[in-house]
């Protein structure tokens, strides 16, 4: 099975069981927590919209190598990390958060070195030199620099635009799930620290 499609079967499952968990479990929820998660979302988002307007219509053309992919060699991925964390934290979990960079971690590590080989293979030593200079995940802002113009295709942006709106939408979906815990709506089988 092709790795993208099976990460994509492993995110589904893993979701369905995190959702069950989400609606049978309370957190503690505070402000702190929440200003967090939301700030995190919402970095997400707008992360995942600044990275894609670089790479958008190049996945397979080129190296890209400017503005986020000039600090980082996985801006969508290190953002989508950035979600995780964050969904947990406004469920007012730290174990939920924990659970959710797990589940990041299983499904996303192994097809960021799947698609590293690729785009070796792809790119040979154009993508060798700049992975040897651009870490992989956490971003160097040292290393900064991008173009006074790049090309860009809104066609293939737009469906990052969408999904990251979906995202920040997110929040508003995991604060009501909260608040049917609170009042006792949803059953509150465990409570998690």
């Amino acid at each position: 099975m092709n790795p993208q499609k099976k990460r994509i079967l492993t995110i589904k499952f893993l979701s369905i069981l995190l959702l069950i968990l989400m609606l049978t479990t309370q957190g503690h929820p505070n402000i702190y927590m929440d200003i967090l998660g939301f700030l995190l979302i919402v970095a997400t988002g707008l992360g995942r919209v600044w990275a894609a307007s670089y790479i958008a219509g190049f996945k397979k053309g080129k190296v890209v190598q400017d503005g986020p992919y000039s600090i980082m060699r996985n801006p969508l991925y290190f953002f989508s990390f950035l979600g995780f964390a964050g969904i947990g934290l406004v469920f007012g979990s730290v174990v939920l958060a924990v659970l959710f960079v797990g589940v990041f971690l299983v499904t996303h590590l192994p097809i960021i070195r799947y698609e590293e080989g690729q785009l070796l293979e792809l790119f040979g030593e154009e993508y060798a030199v700049y992975k040897a200079k651009t870490p992989r995940f956490f971003p160097k802002p040292a290393l900064f620099h991008s173009p006074t113009m790049i090309d860009f295709y809104p066609k293939k942006f737009a469906k990052t635009l969408r999904e990251s709106a979906l995202l920040i939408a997110s929040y508003g979906l995991i604060k009501f799930i909260v608040w049917l815990h609170e009042n006792n709506i949803l059953p509150n089988l465990v409570t998690l620290p």
